[in-house]
């Protein structure tokens, strides 16, 4: 045999797992781009900019706001429009917004998950938003809030990753600076997807007066309702809400929550090579870990024989029962 032939084979066989890893981290935590009709014929993925009579949509970004170090954020910077019929989108600014009452005392927020642009970050918002609304009556008029945060595609995918894992615990701080200007006794439902959830979890946690980098909320009042939440593929640790966990005190600000995961995800499977913890495991895989008296409080399904291999928000979305049981959530029906 030659004596350079197995180190021949081992090198291209560095070189195929070399390009194996970076196909999975090219994709980790990505939503799919595309546009779906369930199986059934179901109108899923709905993204016409058609509101109901008497709802009102904002899209707040904070794409132009910076994270990283530092004890406080500008959040009065934050970028706020509102979707006018026949006019578009007009700019409000940010306590016009934040000092106004909804239509119907129910507010829903959107989360979108890594790799979206702002195009399709309000795109994914207008879906979740008919989603919502499915079958809610025409009497209840809600608010639905789009957020958009700087998830954007970038060079070196990995790196980018971790960096938006990174930017998601800033963003949980502007999403809970916003949750603080909401009427207490405001119906307030939160739905994310992906990486999404990891803004949402660090936001709930930081109004339960937790710390997330070293940030903490000012003393502010809390939401007499709670918070209900749902959950998609969770792109945040399975260890994220359990009393010890880096996220532990969201549940205290949470009525109810549903988290449906997906044990046969192929890219959250790679899940610690973002989290840089050896045997690190995603919430969006696994489910959540939860202690005993957590567990009244959520409800998890495993949904890998609906939404198969794929990490992706169209299968989500167009998942009929997933989001019929979601909305029982976010439309807070009697659970």
């Amino acid at each position: 045999m030659n004596a350079y032939a197995l180190p021949a084979c081992s090198i291209r066989f560095g070189l195929f797992a070399i390009v194996l890893s970076s196909v999975f981290c090219a994709n980790l935590f990505a939503e799919s781009a595309g546009f779906r009709q369930s199986i059934d014929g179901y109108p899923c993925g709905y993204a016409c900019k058609t509101p109901r009579p008497g709802d009102e949509i904002f899209l707040v970004s904070t794409r132009c706001l910076p994270g990283g170090c530092g004890w406080e954020l500008p959040v009065e910077k934050i970028q706020v429009s509102q979707y006018l019929p026949g006019e578009g989108w007009v700019s409000i600014d940010w306590e016009t917004f934040t000092q106004s009452s909804s239509p119907g005392g129910l507010t829903s927020i959107y989360v979108h998950g890594n790799w979206m642009s702002s195009y399709w970050a309000e795109r994914r918002g207008w879906e979740m938003y008919h989603e919502v609304t499915r079958n809610l009556s025409m009497d209840q008029k809600i608010r639905h809030v789009m957020w958009s945060w700087p998830t954007q595609e970038e060079p070196k995918p990995l790196q980018t990753v971790r960096q938006h894992a990174v930017r998601a615990d800033d963003d949980a701080y502007y999403l809970a600076s916003y949750l603080m200007t909401i009427p207490t006794e405001e119906q307030v439902s939160i739905s994310a997807f992906s990486l999404g959830s990891r803004v949402a979890m660090g936001a709930c946690h930081l109004m339960a007066g937790g710390s997330l980098r070293g940030r903490v909320l000012p003393e502010h009042e809390t939401n007499v309702h709670g918070y209900r939440v749902a959950m998609f593929s969770a792109g945040v640790t399975y260890s994220a809400i359990y009393p010890t966990g880096r996220n532990g005190q969201a549940l205290d600000v949470i009525d109810r929550m549903y988290s449906a995961f997906n044990s046969a995800d192929k890219i959250l499977r790679f899940y610690r090579m973002a989290s840089q913890r050896k045997g690190d495991e995603a919430a969006g895989s696994i489910g959540f870990s939860l202690a005993y008296d957590q567990r009244q409080k959520v409800e998890q399904v495993n949904a890998a024989n609906i939404l198969g291999k794929e990490h992706s928000w169209d299968n989500v979305v167009c998942a009929y029962c997933l989001m019929e049981r979601a909305r029982d959530y976010l439309q807070w029906k009697e659970i």
